[in-house]
This record gives C-alpha cells, sequence and structure tokens, in this order.
C-alpha cells in the first residue's frame, strides 16, 4: 500500500473531444446555434499552445520523475502565431495531444515546446498584444479561426455572468449573516397564528414519505424583537436529503411572500428543537399526516 502521507501527483488534464466534435459540425452547418456549441466547449476546455523558451543563459531543466519540467525562474516564454495571407496574426490553440501532433508533423520547424492554456488566457493576451487579430483552433484542415471582436464578446459575456455569480453568493452570504444567531442576541420561539397552507401541505407530503419523523412542529423564531426566520423542528434523526427535500417544498412559499422569511430546519434532540417543541402542538403525525386544529379554519 502506498503511504498515507505521500503526497498525491497532479491530475493530467482532460480534454474535451466536444470541441473537435463541435467544429466538424459548424464545418457542415455554418449557423449561430453550432458556433455557439463550439464558444461553450471552448470556455471550459484546457487547450495546449506551442510556445517557444528564452531561458536566458541558463541550463535547460530536465524533466522530473513524472516528466514535469520547472522552467527558471527569468524564463521568457513567447506563444507561436500564425499569419494569414491578408497580413492579420493569430494565436495557436489545441483541442488535445493528437491536434498537436498532427500540426508538428507538417511543420518540421514547429515549436515544440507545449504549454497549457485556457481561454481566458488567449481572451486576455489577445486584448494587451494589439498586433492579435484573434485565435485559431486546430490549425490545419479542420481549424477554425476565432476573430478579435468576437473573442472580446465572448469574454465580456463570460465575465458579466461570473460578476453576476459573485454578487449573488455575496448577497446570499450577507442574507445569511443577517439571519445568523449571535452570542447575546435574545432568541423567542412563537408558534404562528395561522398556519401557512401553502408551506404547510408541500412540506407534509415530503414528511409522508420519510417514515422516521414522528412529528413536525413549526415556530417563528424572533432574534431582538424581529421576525427573522421560520423554524421547523423534526422529530426524527438528522437527514441531510430529507432537509434538502423539506427546503424545496417549501421554498415557493418563502419566495412569495412580500416581507422575505428563511426557513431553518432543526431535529427534536438539538437544544432549539426541544425549545420548539416545548408546550406546542405538531402539524404533522406519521400516519396522520397534517394535523387539522381548529384555530386553522379561522
Amino acid at each position: 500500500m502506498p503511504e498515507q502521507n505521500e503526497q498525491k501527483k497532479p491530475q493530467a488534464p482532460t480534454f474535451n473531444p466536444k470541441v473537435k466534435e463541435t467544429i466538424a459540425a459548424f464545418k457542415e452547418d455554418n449557423s449561430p446555434k453550432n458556433l455557439n456549441n463550439i464558444l461553450n466547449e471552448l470556455v471550459r476546455s484546457p487547450l495546449l499552445a506551442p510556445a517557444v523558451f528564452d531561458l536566458q543563459g541558463q541550463p535547460a531543466p530536465k524533466p522530473d520523475a513524472d516528466g514535469r519540467v520547472q522552467l527558471p525562474k527569468d524564463t521568457k516564454i513567447s506563444l507561436v502565431m500564425v499569419n494569414s495571407p491578408d497580413g492579420k496574426h493569430y494565436y495557436l490553440a489545441f483541442s488535445d495531444w493528437d491536434a498537436v501532433h498532427e500540426w508538428q508533423a507538417k511543420q518540421p520547424k514547429a515549436a515544440q515546446q507545449i504549454i497549457l492554456l485556457r481561454f481566458d488566457d488567449y481572451a486576455n493576451m489577445i486584448a494587451k498584444n494589439t498586433d492579435a487579430s484573434g485565435l485559431v483552433v486546430n490549425p490545419g484542415d479542420n481549424s477554425l479561426r476565432l476573430e478579435r471582436p468576437l473573442i472580446e464578446s465572448v469574454k465580456k459575456q463570460k465575465d458579466e455572468v461570473a460578476k453576476k455569480i459573485v454578487e449573488k453568493m455575496a448577497e446570499q452570504k450577507a442574507q445569511q449573516e443577517a439571519h445568523r444567531i449571535h452570542p447575546g442576541d435574545k432568541v423567542t420561539l412563537v408558534e404562528p397564528s395561522v398556519l401557512p397552507d401553502a408551506m404547510i401541505n408541500p412540506v407534509c407530503e415530503v414528511l409522508a414519505g420519510a417514515p422516521g419523523v414522528g412529528s413536525a412542529y413549526l415556530q417563528v423564531m424572533i432574534v431582538n424583537g424581529e421576525a427573522r426566520s421560520y423554524l421547523l423542528v423534526l422529530d426524527g434523526p438528522k437527514d441531510d436529503k430529507l432537509f434538502a427535500a423539506v427546503a424545496q417544498a417549501a421554498r415557493p412559499y418563502l419566495a412569495s411572500r412580500e416581507k422575505k422569511m428563511d426557513l431553518n430546519i432543526t431535529t427534536s434532540v438539538s437544544p432549539l428543537g426541544q425549545q420548539g417543541m416545548r408546550g406546542s402542538e405538531p402539524f404533522y403525525r406519521k400516519g396522520i399526516g397534517r394535523v387539522i386544529e381548529e384555530d386553522d379554519d379561522e
């Protein structure tokens, strides 16, 4: 057996065969849809780029046992570019090693050094290099040329999506922080005067398929005098999959509320769960389902 403390070797990148497949489809049908399919694959795929290394007079490094090479600190790397008949300059990108070797076989003096890049790397280099007109993917019989304006547009859209994701995550984190109970907070649990059927009924349907849950209780959690969230207490073992299913069932109602409230779920063995059950009546019982109290009909 290998030593437990042996360092994991870095995994070789997995190249995406769909890059070639989508290019071939685009060759057969030059449609916006097929071009969009190519771009969707390119932005998520590792790409190989031929390069020239200038070691600045330092001795060439030797590969280690895994075949990796550590370049000297001051090494300068220049990416190979190709020229079009009208004098434009393009960076090269290959979807896999087969495409690289096919190109090298037809170019006896082609660069033998290959580095791994991503779409964003190419987009950033093109943005900085005013002489670069774009990118050629898999140069040869099945090549694809992408011009600068298209690459800039894709990069802009990609950055906008990434920005929205970051903003959404920050918003969710801020909401979670706002609803988090901190030391010194005064927490009060009260039963809702009216149970929200739009949330309770879907939750009961989920609980009916959870034989481990004997009963369920709903409370409103008030923190420092402000209603912050619902507290759902399940009298049963902790089950993350069940928690997720219950939260999913409750989400439409929670999202429809004018005043947003979160849903916290706990079990009867937790201190908060015990507090939520004390002196309260369940809205769900195993074998019965939804417990209808007289107050619910008012």
